[in-house]
């Protein structure tokens, strides 16, 4: 277990850069302006992270654990026998919390504003998606796992990036992705 006092620091360094991803892209910031504005040492800075993108690996592994245990709550709550339809729909709900819970953090991770950070997080959320595709053998995609994934991950940005565009509200957005979802999953691009 961590110490509360690494905890509490750590904490203000991820909650500082976030502050500062409202202001400028990932690119431009600094340590030196992390460490400014999160009223820290660049000892102190370095004593937790190597570098900025260090920093981000951290975020964005803090936020899979985020939406697995979301998910394992959400599992837990509202699909006790564990229907893979019902289980794939809270997986969506888990990433959809996750994104909205994280917002300041996540409006700035687009392909445009800040390609690095859209990259890092794809990856992520690319790999956990190809994962549970091969673990969850309730629907069995029709194409490869990886290229499945990789369609899965890439609508559900797409689709939450054009709906930013059109100025849908969470509740608009959620709607409309757990209607595509509920097609996608009842295609034929997934075996029954």
């Amino acid at each position: 277990m961590e110490d509360k006092r690494i905890t509490k620091t750590k904490r203000n360094i991820k909650a500082t850069l976030t502050d500062i991803l409202q202001e400028m892209p990932f690119e431009k910031i600094s340590v030196a302006e992390i460490c400014r504005r999160g009223d820290i040492s660049r000892i102190t800075f370095y004593a937790h992270y190597e570098d900025k993108y260090d920093l981000a690996e951290e975020i964005f592994s803090d936020h899979v654990q985020e939406a697995y245990d979301k998910y394992h709550a959400l599992q837990a709550e509202n699909n006790p026998g564990n229907n893979g339809f019902i289980g794939y729909q809270k997986l969506l709900e888990a990433l959809l919390s996750l994104y909205y819970d994280n917002y300041a953090f996540f409006s700035h991770t687009t392909s445009s504003e800040n390609p690095y950070l859209f990259s890092a997080y794809f990856n992520r959320m690319y790999v956990s998606v190809d994962s549970y595709l091969r673990r969850h053998t309730f629907l069995k995609p029709r194409f490869s796992f990886h290229q499945t994934a990789a369609f899965i991950c890439n609508g559900l940005f797409g689709v939450i990036d054009s709906c930013m565009a059109d100025h849908l509200s969470e509740a608009e957005t959620r709607a409309v992705l757990r209607g595509m979802y509920a097609v996608l999953l009842n295609s034929d691009m997934f075996e029954k």
